[in-house]
């Protein structure tokens, strides 16, 4: 009989992406298990849901969504009943830890739901905290999630794609740019302490063109920062191609995989170009600790108000 795992991760596009180490080592550790995933819709409506780049494949299965909060009693109880319905053997706990009064909830529900095995919950003060790696540096939340669960990190951390979106993607690029270089810039970071301003980057961009006249740029985000974005572009000099809105993360991870690099906050594009291995040029608050929502990998410039790190 086929083991039947359910993952709880709350959270969106950057979400799903630092947490694709830790579903690749589960999926490394039980290859013949169905794993589905239990997560909330995004709390910023403009964010894209976790399934829209990790797709129903082999990975993943399928997903139970909750509203952001949890939703009222009757949408608690569908849920239930359809987790109940499915009957995991056991479920692992892959999020950002709560706060102890949510965390008790959360533990409750998933009793009521009838899972008899949960795995990794942060009730321990070792999992709710991240371990310093050097001077005003510690552990990515990737790495938290794979010493929560107690598995290696996989070889390799990628998607896989169908050949119908890298040509979908390629096409895109192609007719844009027409082998011109290009970057990929995003406003993204839904939050205010997060967001740089226009004025800033406009002198960016303004300087960026003058310096290569001819180089293209990709505008990456969600339909509402469309406008915006394309307003921050209008000194740019060379060609421009804005899919804000107009493509799926999975798609908007594979147009990025030439850019020269990417440009822009903290944010879900960001996190799928360091997926791609596309370098990034990236602005950080200081809402988490220095390390933990940096990039993956070491090709990445990045910009940190290390003077307010603790």
């Amino acid at each position: 009989m086929t083991q039947k795992i359910l993952i709880f991760r709350r959270g969106s596009i950057g979400d799903a992406v630092v947490s694709l180490p830790a579903l690749l080592a589960i999926h490394n550790q039980y290859p013949t298990a169905e794993l589905r995933i239990l997560t909330n819709a995004p709390v910023m409506g403009s964010a894209a849901a976790m399934s829209a780049l990790l797709g129903h494949a082999d990975l993943i299965t399928d997903y139970f969504v909750l509203p952001p909060g949890g939703g009222g009693l009757s949408t608690l109880l569908e849920t239930r009943a359809a987790i109940k319905s499915w009957s995991p053997d056991k479920l692992i706990y892959l999020s950002e830890p709560s706060h102890a009064p949510s965390l008790i909830k959360e533990y409750l529900f998933f009793k009521f739901c009838g899972i008899e095995v949960l795995d990794s919950l942060p009730f321990g003060k070792s999992l709710c905290e991240y371990l310093p790696e050097g001077d005003k540096i510690w552990e990515s939340e990737s790495a938290r999630l794979l010493r929560a669960i107690e598995l290696p990190w996989p070889n390799t951390v990628e998607l896989s794609f169908s050949e119908a979106e890298k040509n979908q993607a390629l096409t895109l690029i192609s007719e844009a740019f027409n082998s011109v270089p290009f970057v990929a810039f995003s406003i993204g970071g839904k939050l205010p302490d997060k967001d740089w301003g226009n004025n800033n980057w406009s002198v960016v961009l303004k300087a960026l063109s003058n310096a290569q006249p001819n180089l293209g740029l990709l505008l990456i985000g969600a339909e509402d920062e469309a406008e915006r974005t394309q307003g921050l572009s209008q000194e740019w000099q060379g060609p421009v191609l804005n899919l804000c809105g107009k493509t799926n993360p999975r798609i908007s991870t594979l147009v990025m995989e030439n850019a020269k690099f990417f440009l822009g906050h903290d944010s879900g594009p960001m996190h799928l170009a360091a997926l791609i291995g596309t370098p990034c040029v990236a602005l950080f608050s200081a809402r988490a600790k220095p390390g933990v929502w940096f990039p993956f990998g070491d090709n990445h410039s990045i910009f940190y108000p290390w003077e307010m790190a603790d």
